[in-house]
């Protein structure tokens, strides 16, 4: 009998389970990318380096990492588009807590979290985002980071 009520019981979890609604479960998705010169067309000679670590959750892109030693003081980190034969395109800029120097610092989660339309989320499946870090020495970007294709 209590073999009985066991069976019973896992079947109507295993029931309950495969008919029970799972959409509201998201998977989080994450990605480290290098952040580098040679990323650049064409390449930048810098000494600057950096990674970053992408994450997705549902609609929520966030962006956290680090950076150092740029050739000039940093003027700006983006997150942008790459439209073929078309100019660059800023998506969202990025914040930044710099170091003492103006020339590394680190992007905080909390700080760049963005919620992406359905196109934005659309350039990110089709890998048409990446990050760009400028200088006041290379103002159309030191360091470059393609994020590559995410989402579903």
């Amino acid at each position: 009998m209590k073999r009985l009520s066991i069976y019973t019981f896992t079947l109507l979890l295993v029931v309950s389970w495969i008919l029970g609604d799972h959409t509201a479960v998201q998977a989080q998705q994450s990605k480290k990318i290098i952040l580098a010169g040679y990323k650049h067309k064409p390449p930048v000679a810098t000494t600057g380096s950096g990674l970053a670590t992408i994450q997705l959750h549902g609609d929520t892109l966030t962006v956290k990492g680090k950076f150092k030693d740029l050739t000039g003081n940093f003027s700006g980190a983006y997150l942008m588009v790459s439209l073929r034969r078309k100019g660059r395109n800023q998506l969202y800029r990025l914040k930044a807590d710099l170091n003492e120097e103006k020339t590394g610092g680190t992007f905080i989660g909390e700080e760049n979290r963005y919620v992406l339309s359905a196109s934005e989320k659309a350039l990110l499946k089709r890998g048409d985002l990446y990050i760009n870090i400028s200088s006041f020495k290379n103002k159309q970007g030191e360091l470059r980071g393609n994020i590559g294709p995410m989402g579903k």
